[in-house]
């Protein structure tokens, strides 16, 4: 029979086990908490409230339930229920049995698109970051129409998914002492919508004090599929095609909590237009608050550019970065439709980004659609012989511009170190590589990072030989981001297996860390491309 142990939280005492990972560190893991009351019922589209205590001792043995979803990576299935904000965690040791000083923490924020994903350890086992003696802890968050439907006069509450995470956040604050756990050194760290959930909460007054360090991968608030426009029409464009024809929100709202959780997620599909499928984009995502009843908490209080431009965001260590090939996520469409290529090929405007706002057909669209493919493709046709090129625009667009940007604004504002990287150890053991169907085509896919961090269900464990390149790349992710976590600085010393010193940005140079078989520095990050967009983008 497992070893148990029980702590005190400020709801109640939980009883977790101790446990052994497949690679022999022992730890403690506590499922399942709640950290808000269920949000069904009259709470659907309402702020996180806080959960409820309970009597006795709950075991913490089982995670909670995900959002309602639609995994169409893994899955391929709608699953989840609306009672799903828990949260895990998993810890070395407990304050009873060690005089050490408390741990560093480091709360995960999932990625999936803000409509599919959760904390949970199939995909996010924690046994990886055991090892780096650290706290983790791991959550979910509303998604989709109930994470982020919008009415934006009261009636709803804007961007409920990041209020989740922002309780959730304090909900460590009150607690993760109990496990071992620094209140004081807490490091959020995301991928993809996670990632860019990571940086919008170094813009919110929410989250002011409730972490010290943060990383965000593959994801930035300035990222063209971080935020949406127009909430209020697309809630009442679904609230159509669910058959409620209203102008009046009060109405809808009420119609909309009627419906099954199934329904409202299996048919956001119908309420896009065909420009909105097209522009693969969210359609529920975060978006600004506006028309915020008066007394309730504003998560997003504007545009993600105005505000770092004038430097109103939390100060803290920053790390950011991408793989070598986000552009990749379009495998997935090529591997649905063989003619995908020849599409774009015969109709060079689906090139232009959905953000530049140009009416597609107009002269200017078409110009800049020809722009863009003589400066990614040249003379030669979009085909499999120039999927590189396509892989890089793609990466560009919902990727990297973001990401320089971001680190040039955030330059101008604090003296706090940033750090850049980019993930180029291709062993196709990405998540999302794993489920695009290709593993011949060379190139880092979006997320993979992932994998070298968290224990994924796939991964075998012929992996965990100490000897393989894959373990190795897992024990120096976990060293350089636990560092950081630790430290705020990911190198403080070079060792055997971590043989550089990771320098940050600076004004004048664009350091990045190139994380492959071996580790270098690197400087100016796609370069000539980002400066390709800066010089498009001005002449709009």
């Amino acid at each position: 029979m497992a070893e148990t142990a029980t702590v005190e939280v400020d709801q109640g005492r939980l009883r977790g086990k101790k446990v052994t990972s497949s690679v022999g560190i022992a730890y403690y893991s506590f499922r399942g908490i709640p950290y808000a009351k269920p949000p069904a019922g009259s709470l659907r589209f309402q702020a996180p409230q806080p959960a409820d205590a309970w009597d006795g001792v709950r075991d913490a043995f089982s995670e909670g339930p995900v959002a309602p979803q639609i995994d169409d990576f893994v899955d391929n299935a709608y699953l989840g229920e609306e009672d799903c904000l828990y949260l895990n965690v998993f810890t070395p040791k407990l304050p009873a049995e060690s005089v050490d000083k408390p741990k560093a923490v480091m709360v995960w924020i999932h990625g999936g698109g803000f409509y599919m994903g959760s904390g949970n350890t199939r995909i996010n086992g924690p046994e990886y970051l055991m090892t780096g003696d650290v706290v983790l802890v791991t959550f979910n968050y509303r998604l989709g129409a109930l994470g982020f439907l919008s009415t934006e006069d009261g009636q709803t509450c804007s961007n409920c998914g990041l209020k989740d995470q922002a309780v959730a956040l304090r909900w460590v604050q009150r607690n993760i002492a109990q496990f071992g756990g620094d209140p004081h050194n807490v490091t959020i760290f995301g991928v993809s919508a996670g990632g860019g959930s990571v940086h919008f909460h170094l813009l919110s007054a929410m989250s002011r004090g409730l972490f010290h360090r943060a990383i965000a991968m593959s994801g930035v608030a300035l990222n063209p599929w971080a935020l949406v426009e127009a909430p209020r029409d697309r809630a009442f464009r679904l609230g159509a095609v669910l058959g409620c024809h209203t102008t009046d929100s009060t109405e809808l709202v009420r119609f909309l909590r009627s419906v099954p959780a199934r329904e409202l997620i299996e048919n956001v599909e119908k309420a896009q237009t065909p420009e909105e499928k097209a522009s693969n984009l969210m359609f529920f995502a975060p978006t600004l608050e506006k028309g915020a009843e008066q007394g309730a908490e504003v998560f997003v209080p504007g545009q993600p550019l105005d505000l770092m431009r004038a430097g109103l965001f939390h100060k803290v260590p920053f790390v950011s970065g991408i793989t070598s090939h986000e552009g990749m996520l379009v495998m997935r469409a090529l591997s649905r439709d063989p003619a995908f290529l020849s599409y774009l090929n015969n109709d060079y405007e689906y090139l232009v980004p959905y953000s530049l706002k140009l009416k597609k057909g107009s002269p200017k669209s078409q110009e800049v659609a020809q722009r863009i493919k003589k400066f990614y493709f040249g003379d030669k046709p979009i085909s499999r012989e120039t999927l590189q090129p396509l892989f890089d625009l793609l990466s560009d667009v919902f990727f990297v511009v973001g990401l320089r940007k971001s680190l040039e604004l955030q330059l101008a504002h604090t003296a706090t170190p940033i750090y850049c990287y980019q993930f180029s150890f291709d062993e196709k053991l990405g998540l999302l590589e794993k489920y695009l169907g290709d593993y011949t085509t060379p190139g880092v896919c979006h997320g993979a990072e992932v994998a070298y961090l968290f224990r994924a269900f796939y991964i075998d464990d012929s992996r965990l030989d100490p000897g393989t390149n894959y373990m190795k790349t897992v024990q120096r992710m976990v060293k350089l981001w636990t560092n950081f976590a630790k430290t705020g600085n990911p190198t403080p010393e070079r060792d055997p297996l971590v043989d550089v010193i990771w320098n940050p940005v600076t004004k004048s140079e664009l350091h990045y860390l190139n994380i492959d078989k071996d580790l270098s520095m690197q400087k100016d990050l796609a370069k000539d491309r980002v400066a390709f967009w800066e010089d498009l983008q001005s002449s709009l």
